[in-house]
């Protein structure tokens, strides 16, 4: 499940990941957003766009399905722990911008596009025996 909860005083990061529940807390006064974006890593480290949440500023800048993350900001991706990823530059202070730079399938040379981290209500689910995600928490195949 990707969510962000708050717990006296510590945000609690969520995400559910090949059957691996990761968690991070992180002493924060204010509320962590996201950009939209649901992702695997590659063996490499880089991450795959699966899905991009309509009310998200990925989506409102373009992201897609398959595209290939491999830096964020100054950060290279490549040789990255996913779980440190996720929780120290993709998840940050509602209304903080990043930069990801990534690729497209069939389009030459690197694309990058300046995101807002926002708030979002719904929690994303992933039950990778029924399917690719919804925002209803149900798969489909």
């Amino acid at each position: 499940m990707n969510g962000v909860r708050r717990l006296v005083g510590l945000t609690v990061i969520s995400v559910f990941f090949y059957g691996v529940n990761l968690l991070w807390a992180a002493d924060s006064t204010q509320p962590l957003g996201g950009v939209g974006l649901q992702v695997v890593p590659t063996v490499d480290g880089e991450l795959v766009v699966l899905r991009v949440v309509e009310a998200g500023s990925a989506a409102r800048r373009g992201l897609l399905p398959g595209d290939l993350i491999y830096q964020v900001d100054d950060f290279p991706l490549t040789g990255s722990d996913f779980a440190k990823v996720v929780a120290e530059h993709l998840w940050g202070p509602v209304g903080s911008r990043l930069m990801v730079h990534f690729r497209r399938p069939g389009v030459a040379g690197p694309l990058s596009a300046t995101l807002e981290r926002t708030l979002f209500d719904r929690k994303l689910t992933v039950t990778p025996t029924a399917g690719w995600p919804t925002e209803s928490g149900k798969g489909r195949d």
